[in-house]
């Protein structure tokens, strides 16, 4: 199995983008932190670019949008920096087949572990413990498992384990912070885990406020839920537009979703007076915007 420990530290290193609020007529986010593609270049895709941030255009329409300034070590700043595999690289199960469904634009170059467990809730606590791991915030990584019981990752860490009914936790070893110890606490925590149960600890969020690392989330049954990268808004023509990944049944890399409706792009566009019952339709779903929730922990 690839060893975290290399690609969170890079996320944990990279330089942080998207602080400005204006867009830039070139492919450069230097300036502007957004990036807007010139006529003779790809309209969306920069081929170059090897994290979120770098890796994709707002498009020839791109003008008038911005990010809102985002601060160094946020949530939202881990995801911007995260890597992505190279273009044309396509989505893969945990057993290493090819997805034949294509609904991606990219792929984030995260590992997704041993085993068919990391479902789309699992991809959610992924990045979720990752970016408080590497923010070594071990005390806000925990998460509801589908009881109700709260599996917190410094009990974990101090060396205790689930019992046999997941609700109570029973002294099995030593104190150990280290990744192995960290990687079996996600494994452990994704197959007790739902878009049920993670959407009971996430609070409301309005479209006007959404940034990256909220979430779209159904906790219906079956549930869906995607997670927000990037979030670009156009005041002049009062729109917001949404980046959003995935996982799904079976386990699969994390994928970027492309828009079909849009030319193929890696954007979803949503009027900011949207109402909450307006669709947000990506290839394998459709969410509303009533379904957008954020973190607490």
């Amino acid at each position: 199995m690839r060893n975290i420990t290399r690609w969170s530290k890079r996320v944990a290193c990279a330089v942080v983008l998207g602080m400005c609020t204006t867009v830039s007529n070139a492919a450069d986010t230097t300036s502007s932190g957004v990036l807007y593609a010139n006529e003779s270049e790809n309209k969306y895709v920069h081929p170059e670019g090897t994290i979120v941030a770098t890796r994709f255009y707002i498009g020839d329409a791109g003008k008038n949008f911005y990010r809102k300034p985002v601060s160094g070590g946020s949530f939202e700043s881990f995801l911007l920096n995260l890597p992505v595999k190279p273009v044309g690289y396509m989505t893969h199960f945990y057993d290493g087949e090819e997805k034949s469904f294509d609904v991606q634009i990219g792929v984030l170059d995260v590992p997704v572990g041993e085993g068919d467990f990391m479902k789309s809730a699992g991809v959610l606590v992924k990045l979720r413990a990752e970016y408080l791991y590497s923010s070594k915030l071990f005390g806000r990584i925990h998460f509801n498992l589908v009881n109700g019981f709260v599996c917190s990752y410094s009990r974990w860490a101090a060396g205790f384990r689930l019992n046999d009914s997941y609700n109570s936790w029973i002294l099995a070893g030593e104190q150990d912070y280290g990744q192995k110890t960290f990687e079996e606490y996600l494994n452990s925590t994704y197959k007790f885990i739902t878009t049920s149960s993670l959407a009971k600890e996430m609070t409301k969020v309005e479209l006007k406020d959404v940034k990256g690392g909220d979430v779209l989330i159904q906790s219906s049954h079956p549930g869906h839920a995607v997670i927000i990268l990037d979030a670009l808004f156009n005041d002049v023509d009062g729109v917001v537009k949404l980046m959003l990944a995935q996982g799904f049944s079976p386990t699969q890399e994390i994928e970027i979703l492309k828009n079909y409706e849009d030319g193929e792009s890696p954007w979803f566009s949503v009027p900011l007076d949207a109402t909450d019952d307006t669709m947000i339709r990506t290839p394998q779903w459709t969410f509303y915007v009533k379904d957008l929730k954020r973190f607490t922990n």
